[in-house]
């Protein structure tokens, strides 16, 4: 097979973009069955500290980044000690034109966001409320959707189960009377493929509804010398993993992205642990910049859509950022 050199969306390669994946806290208030965070919630007792949070943030800024995006999510998020310090610090660091904020919510809390966010309308964020059918009945979210003031801030995001179809379109019918215009369906996968017991008329809905961006993506490979380019959107993306492989290819994850979990720790990405003698409650975020190191992926399948889109490379053909080369002389 050709050797994928370069992989990405071409706005993240053009521009210096960090993507931050938040788990502040792991706690949450539903007990779905299909939690992908139930088997490491035990592990996460604590939440972020105030001290690691401002941390995080103050420092932040000192990288240069042209874009900060920031996914919070949990656990619940909005059962977070300091989501209201986290705000602050959004609005006290940084520009407004140099961030964005994204709240993954079960939106059993629909009220205590609604709270939290009264006094920063201005504030670039997005609260992606998804539908956990199997802990609270749709007529009871859809009375919870129909009080929350802020549908033109939020995306909603459905699980299509094989066999549910007219149900998620009477929700997302419904929803749109109440102001929301944003959604995500998103199909049921095992292993990397779409669930078995979906009908042709269900595959057909999936493709042709919204997942949230279609931000177009790409692939470069190297053959005989020649670079040939695969492009295909993120809904293409979700139908067919095969379409990126990054098993053997240098990530710079960790450069362009952070994932921060509750007791302090940074790891690259999602598949990968970060040093386990850094943490952000002792050291400062800066010192993380220079124990970093690149990783070269195992995976064929990168875990978030997100981090999808940013840039991978071979540092054969491209080399990371100055900053991550050598700490600087004191």
């Amino acid at each position: 097979m050709n050797t994928l050199i370069k992989a990405g969306s071409e706005q993240n390669w053009q521009y210096n973009n960090m993507y931050l994946a938040c788990n502040f806290n792991m706690n949450c208030n539903l007990k779905c069955s299909y939690c992908i965070n139930q088997t490491v919630r035990k592990n996460y007792t604590e939440q972020l500290s105030q001290k690691a949070l401002y941390n995080l943030f103050s420092n932040l800024p000192l990288l240069k980044k042209d874009f900060y995006t920031f996914g919070i999510a949990g656990g619940e998020p909005s059962l977070y000690t300091y989501f209201p310090e986290l705000l602050k610090y959004l609005k006290d660091f940084f520009s407004p034109d140099t961030f964005q904020l994204g709240i993954a919510t079960n939106g059993s809390l629909l009220h205590k966001l609604e709270e939290y966010f009264q006094n920063y309308q201005n504030v670039n964020y997005c609260i992606n409320i998804s539908l956990h059918l199997e802990q609270i009945q749709a007529d009871t979210y859809l009375k919870k959707l129909s009080e929350f003031k802020y549908p033109h801030k939020s995306i909603i995001t459905l699980m299509l189960e094989p066999g549910t179809l007219e149900q998620v379109k009477h929700i997302k019918q419904k929803a749109e009377r109440f102001g929301y215009e944003k959604f995500k369906i998103m199909p049921i996968s095992i292993n990397l493929k779409l669930h078995p017991d979906y009908t042709e008329e269900e595959i057909e809905y999936l493709k042709t509804v919204s997942y949230g961006s279609e931000t177009n993506l790409f692939n470069e490979y190297l053959d005989d010398d020649q670079i040939i380019k695969k492009e295909f959107t993120k809904t293409e993306y979700n139908l067919d993993h095969q379409l990126i492989n990054y098993s053997g290819l240098q990530c710079l994850a960790g450069c362009n992205s952070l994932k921060i979990l509750p007791d302090g720790t940074i790891h690259p990405c999602h598949w990968h642990r970060g040093d386990p003698n850094f943490n952000l409650n002792t050291r400062s975020l800066l010192d993380y910049t220079y124990i970093y190191q690149p990783i070269i992926c195992k995976s064929s399948y990168c875990g978030c859509h997100s981090f999808t889109a940013l840039p991978k490379w071979n540092p054969e053909y491209a080399e990371a950022p100055d900053y991550f080369l050598n700490k600087p002389q004191s």
